[in-house]
C-alpha cells in the first residue's frame, strides 16, 4: 500500500490546500534548506505584452524576436539562503525554481490546490494570479500580464517543483526542479506553516491576502505623520479605517491592502502593508523567531518589486508580530544595522467594522 500523503486530513479542499501551499513557499525564506538537483526551463514561445501597465520597461525580455533558449542549472548541495542573495534568482527561470518566497508578494490569488506527488515527493499543485500592481514585469513566472501559473509546490522544502506560466494564448514558459536530495527529507519535524520558528510568521503574513476583513485600529506611529495620507488605495478586499498617533498630531484615513506603488505616500503605504503584509515577504533574507507570532529579518539585496514601504532597501533589519486571527501587523519597525529607527508602527486597538 503507498504512503499516504503527509498533509491528508490537514487540507481537507481545494481551497484550504493552497493556502497551506502559498504559506509554505513563504515559509521558506525561513529555512536554509540544503539540496541536490536538476532544474530545467523552456520558453516555448514568445509571448504576448505580460508586462503590464509598465509596458516597455520591463517587456524587452519577452518580446525578442525568437524565444530564450532552454535552460538548465545543476544544483549540488545548494544552499537555499545563499540563493535568497542571489540578485540574479529574480529573473533567472531555474534559479527562481528554488525561491518561492520570492513570488509571494507578487500574488493576487491562490487557488485550486490539491494534493498530489511529484516523482515520489508530496507536493500541492495550486494556481496563483498576479496582482498587476506588484508583479515584476522582468520576472520570469509571474509577469503584471500572465494570466496565471500553475505550480507544484514540495512539502518538505518549500521549493517549487514545476512551474507552468501562461498568457491568454496558453503555456509560455514551462520548468522542472527534480530533487535529488534536500536536507529536509529526514526533519521530521511538521513541514512550515504547520511547526514553530520564522515559517509559521511568514505563512501568516502571506496568506492574509486570501482573508477579506474590514476592520477599525488605533494605531500609534513613528516618525511623525504629514496629512494627508495619501494612499492611492485600489480595489481590495481588506480595509480598515485607521486613526494614527504620531508626534506631529492624529489623523484618521480610511487605508486599502492594495496601493499604486508609485503614488502612495510612503507612510500611507506602510499602513496597508500592515493590514495585508504579503508584499512583505518577497523582501526578506534571513528571518528568525523572536516570539511565538514574532521575527526579524534582513532585506535581500536590490529587490525592487514588489515594492515594500518597510523593507524598501537591503542593509535594513525589519522586526514583525503577526496577529494570527486576521493576518495584520501588530507591530512593525525598521532600524537600520547601526539599530537606529527608521519607522515604527504598534497596532494598539482593533475590532471589526
Amino acid at each position: 500500500m503507498a504512503a499516504p500523503h503527509p498533509l491528508t486530513g490537514i487540507t481537507p479542499d481545494p481551497r484550504a490546500a493552497a493556502r497551506w501551499a502559498l504559506g509554505r513557499m513563504a515559509s521558506a525564506a525561513a529555512e536554509d534548506t540544503r539540496f541536490a538537483a536538476v532544474a530545467e526551463a523552456i520558453q516555448h514561445r514568445v509571448p504576448h505584452e505580460v508586462s503590464g501597465r509598465y509596458g516597455a520597461t520591463g517587456a524587452a525580455r519577452f518580446e525578442s524576436a525568437e524565444p530564450e533558449p532552454d535552460a538548465r542549472e545543476t544544483f549540488d548541495d545548494a544552499s537555499t539562503a545563499d540563493l535568497r542573495r542571489d540578485v540574479s534568482v529574480g529573473t533567472d527561470p531555474c534559479l527562481a525554481l528554488t525561491d518561492p518566497a520570492r513570488l509571494v508578494g507578487a500574488v493576487a490569488t491562490a487557488s485550486d490546490g490539491r494534493l498530489t506527488w511529484h516523482e515520489g515527493r508530496p507536493a500541492v499543485d495550486l494556481v496563483l494570479t498576479p496582482d498587476p500592481e506588484s508583479a515584476d514585469p522582468t520576472d520570469p513566472w509571474l509577469p503584471p500580464g500572465a494570466s496565471r501559473l500553475a505550480v507544484a509546490v514540495d512539502v518538505r522544502s518549500g521549493l517549487l517543483l514545476r512551474a507552468k506560466a501562461f498568457d491568454t494564448h496558453g503555456c509560455l514558459r514551462s520548468g522542472t526542479l527534480r530533487l535529488a536530495r534536500t536536507s529536509a527529507d529526514t526533519d521530521t519535524a511538521a513541514p512550515a506553516p504547520d511547526g514553530t520558528g520564522a515559517g509559521p510568521v511568514l505563512a501568516r503574513m502571506a496568506t492574509s491576502l486570501l482573508d477579506p476583513v474590514r476592520l477599525r485600529a488605533e494605531i500609534h506611529a513613528e516618525p511623525g505623520l504629514d496629512p494627508p495620507l495619501s494612499a492611492a488605495a485600489l480595489p481590495s478586499s481588506r480595509r480598515w479605517t485607521v486613526t494614527v498617533h504620531s508626534p506631529s498630531g492624529t489623523l484618521t484615513a480610511e487605508i486599502s491592502g492594495a496601493y499604486r506603488s508609485d503614488l502612495a505616500a510612503p507612510a500611507a503605504a506602510r499602513l496597508a502593508e500592515l493590514l495585508t503584509p504579503a508584499r512583505i515577504v518577497s523582501h526578506l533574507a534571513d528571518a528568525t523567531p523572536t516570539g511565538p507570532h514574532s521575527l526579524r529579518a534582513t532585506v535581500r539585496p536590490l529587490r525592487s518589486f514588489p515594492l515594500s514601504a518597510w523593507a524598501p532597501e537591503e542593509d535594513l533589519v525589519c522586526d514583525f508580530t503577526v496577529d494570527p486571527a486576521t493576518g495584520i501587523l501588530l507591530h512593525a519597525r525598521t532600524t537600520d544595522t547601526a539599530s537606529r529607527l527608521l519607522f515604527r508602527c504598534e497596532v494598539r486597538t482593533f475590532h471589526p467594522e
